[in-house]
Parts: structure tokens; sequence; C-alpha cells
């Protein structure tokens, strides 16, 4: 109980704070009317594949992805490239080898021309990751492995790949996941792989991480920690995705404490995850 009181105390403090510096979070509805009315803008969908992870992110002349989903969801992130003409993809970063992380990236190699991509240093014998090795060779690509924080730009986003700190780790898969920090203008997205709680900690101790983002891919499909509730308020997001499905929900604690720091929620469950932004404005839209 004493805890309990301390962390409601700490959330009461934070979310005070907020409203006293003036935030500038947008409720649900004013973010589906605040369209960017500027020509520079990125725009980053999240895919609904069922719990895995697909983020693809495009300004005017350049796409990335983090994570392709599943082996058998690869076709939602290829039939909307095509769709949108994207033949190309500037980089491919695989956070961890999960399956539902790295499941589709060789159907995606097959298909699309992919310049570069990161992977973080460790190794894996699943079958998903296997298949995921024998397209890269197929497409004589070497992906680079992160073991130091990584940083490239084009056309106006910077994004900054954060590796692991830890030759070993309790949860082996998960806390290899490179954490992507992405800045567009004044707007922040932070993209934190499937960590738990050893690496979460390593990124409220990383000395030049600022952890405060307005858009947050909430690590680990909503799975809660110990130190879940520390996270999320350093984090304090405006907005917050988490990739899930309807079998397999975001834990309510998760929920509960983004509810009290304010942020809205979206679950890729209930459709695809749309946010476009001007550097300035941010609009959500939500597809099933």
């Amino acid at each position: 109980m004493r805890k309990r009181r301390q962390w409601c105390l700490l959330l009461g403090i934070a979310l005070l704070l907020q409203v006293l510096a003036g935030c500038s979070g947008l409720s649900k509805e004013s973010r589906e009317t605040a369209r960017p009315e500027s020509q520079a803008e990125l725009k980053v969908t999240f895919f609904d594949v069922g719990k895995g992870d697909a983020v693809l992110l495009e300004t005017e002349k350049h796409a990335m992805l983090i994570d392709t989903g599943y082996d058998d969801t690869a076709e939602v992130i290829l039939d909307y490239l095509e769709a949108e003409n994207i033949g190309t993809l500037d980089y491919l970063i695989i956070t961890h080898f999960d399956k539902d992380h790295v499941g589709g990236a060789d159907k995606v190699l097959e298909e699309v021309r992919v310049e570069k991509v990161l992977q973080p240093d460790y190794e894996s014998d699943s079958r998903q990751t296997e298949e995921y090795q024998e397209a890269l060779k197929k497409q004589g690509i070497t992906p680079v492995r992160v073991t130091e924080t990584a940083g490239f730009s084009f056309q106006g986003a910077e994004y900054t790949v954060y590796p692991p700190r830890q030759e070993d780790y309790e949860e082996e898969d998960n806390d290899f996941s490179l954490v992507v920090s992405l800045v567009f203008g004044e707007e922040r997205f932070l993209f934190a792989g499937d960590c738990e709680k050893e690496r979460l900690s390593e990124l409220m101790a990383e000395p030049d991480l600022d952890l405060r983002h307005q858009v947050l891919k909430v690590p680990h499909h909503g799975r809660a920690e110990k130190n879940s509730d520390k996270f999320l308020l350093a984090v304090s997001p405006e907005a917050a995705v988490i990739t899930c499905s309807e079998e397999k929900e975001p834990d309510r604690e998760i929920l509960e404490i983004l509810k009290q720091l304010g942020t809205e929620v979206y679950l890729t469950s209930e459709g695809t995850v749309v946010c476009v932004t001007d550097g300035n404005t941010l609009h959500f839209d939500q597809r099933k």
C-alpha cells in the first residue's frame, strides 16, 4: 500500500507539473481535425498485424520499416507498399529476432529493394531468423549489427538508434531490442521494441537520450513490468500505440498508467493506426 501511495503521489505531481507547464497534448477529437498544412510531412503507419510489430515511416521521397510482423502477415505490409508505389526502403530495422518482429522480413526483402538493414548484435537460431538471413544473402545485403548509438536523417526526419548495453539479459530476445527515437520538427516518436525490465532501466539511464516523446510505441505489446510506471512517466507521451491482438490485449496496469498521464491510446487490434505530422501538429486516424 505504501508503494502504491508513493506511485500515485508521483503521478499526481507529474500531471500537475504538466498542467502548470501548459502541455500541448491534444484530445483525440482535436487530433483528428488538426490536419497538417505544411507540404513537409511525415507519415507513420502502425500496421495491424496481430500481436506483432510493423511500423512504416514515410516522407515524400523516403521510406523505412521498423520490424515486419509475422510470416503470415507480411502481405499486409506488401499490399500497402504496392498500393502506395513504394518500391524501395531506405532502411529496414529489425529490433530483435522474435517471430512477431522478424517473421515477415524474408518476404519484404524478396519483394522490395532495401538499401540498408540494421539489426541487434546477438545470435538466434529460430526458423524465422534463418529465413531472414537467407533472404539477406540472396539479395547480397550485409546487415549492420548496431553496437553503438547510431544516427541518420533524411528529409527533415532525424533518427537515433540505441542498442542494448549488456551481453546477457534475463529476457534474452526482448531485452536485446534496438530502440529508435525519431525527431521531426517539434514532434518526437519513440519506438521501444519489446523492452522489458532490464532494458527499460537501461533506457532511463541512457545519458544521451531524453525520454520525453510525444508519441510512444509502447514496449512489449503493453505487458507490465515492475518499472513500467517509471518508464511511462519519463516518456509522458501525448499519444501511445500498443501493438496487440484481441486475443492478447495489453495489461490493464499499463492502460491505467497511460490514462493517469492523460495519454491518448490506440490499439492496433482495433485497426491500423496512421499518424501524420508536419512537425508541429499530430493527426491520428485508425483504419480497420
